[in-house]
C-alpha cells in the first residue's frame, strides 16, 4: 500500500479513520459534525548519502468540516460551539501525529478558518452550521532510491571492471583474480571500446597506467 495511502486511510492507524472514530466518542456526544479533505499543494525534497537516496515530501492538506447547530440556538453561542469543536478535534489530530510513527515529525501547527453562519450541506441536505477549513502539513518518507553510481560501485568495487565492460580511461589494465590479487599479467585497452575476456572466470581488470597524452 502506498505510504500516503496508509498514513491517511490504513484502518488501525490513517487519519481519516481515527477522526471518524472520535466523532462517535463521548468527547464528540454534543457536535454534530461531517468532514472531508482536499490537497492544497505538495513538495518532494531528496537528500542524499553515499548509497542511496531518500524522498521526503510534505504535503500540504485542508480538512473540510461541516458542523450544524440548532436553528434555535443564539449567534455568539453557536459560534463558540463551533469553535470549541474545532478545538477539540485539533487537540485528536495533533495526539494522532505524534503516535504516528510514519510521519517523520509530528504537526506543529493547525491553521483554520471558520465560516459565517449559514445554511450548510449536511447529509444530502442544508441545515444552518458553520464550514470550518483546518490547513495542517504531512511530512513523511516517500521512499528511496539507489543512484546509479551506487550500483556502478557494487558491480566495480576500487575501480574493477569487468569484461564487456567499457573502458573509462585509455592505459595499461591488470588482471585481477576474484580473492583481488593481482596477476602480474597487463592488457592496453582503449577508451570507449569493450574490455577483452579474461583468461578465467571472475576476473576483472584495474587500471595501473593511464595513458599519458602530450601537450
Amino acid at each position: 500500500m502506498p505510504i500516503i495511502r496508509q498514513i491517511l486511510s490504513e484502518p488501525d492507524t490513517g487519519l481519516l479513520p481515527y477522526l471518524n472514530g472520535q466523532l462517535q466518542t463521548p468527547s464528540f456526544s454534543n457536535f454534530k459534525a461531517q468532514f472531508g479533505f482536499h490537497v492544497d499543494e505538495y513538495s518532494t525534497q531528496v537528500t542524499s548519502s553515499d548509497d542511496s537516496l531518500e524522498i521526503q515530501t510534505r504535503l500540504l492538506l485542508t480538512l473540510n468540516l461541516s458542523i450544524v447547530v440548532d436553528s434555535q440556538t443564539p449567534l455568539e453561542e453557536a459560534t463558540l460551539h463551533a469553535l470549541e469543536f474545532q478545538e477539540l478535534l485539533d487537540a485528536q489530530i495533533i495526539l494522532w501525529s505524534q503516535k504516528n510513527s510514519q510521519l517523520l515529525e509530528p504537526i506543529s501547527a493547525i491553521k483554520g478558518t471558520l465560516s459565517q453562519l449559514s445554511e450548510i450541506p449536511y447529509h444530502g441536505g442544508y441545515l444552518p452550521g458553520f464550514e470550518i477549513r483546518s490547513q495542517l502539513t504531512l511530512t513523511y518518507s516517500a521512499g528511496s532510491v539507489q543512484p546509479k553510481h551506487a550500483n556502478d560501485r557494487k558491480q566495480h568495487p576500487s575501480s574493477l571492471y569487468s569484461p564487456g565492460d567499457r573502458t573509462p580511461v585509455s592505459g595499461q589494465y591488470e588482471l585481477i583474480n576474484p580473492d583481488g590479487e593481482g596477476t602480474g599479467l597487463e592488457v592496453t585497452s582503449t577508451a570507449g571500446h569493450p574490455f577483452p575476456p579474461t583468461r578465467e572466470v571472475d576476473q576483472s581488470y584495474k587500471l595501473v597506467n593511464p595513458t599519458k597524452h602530450k601537450a
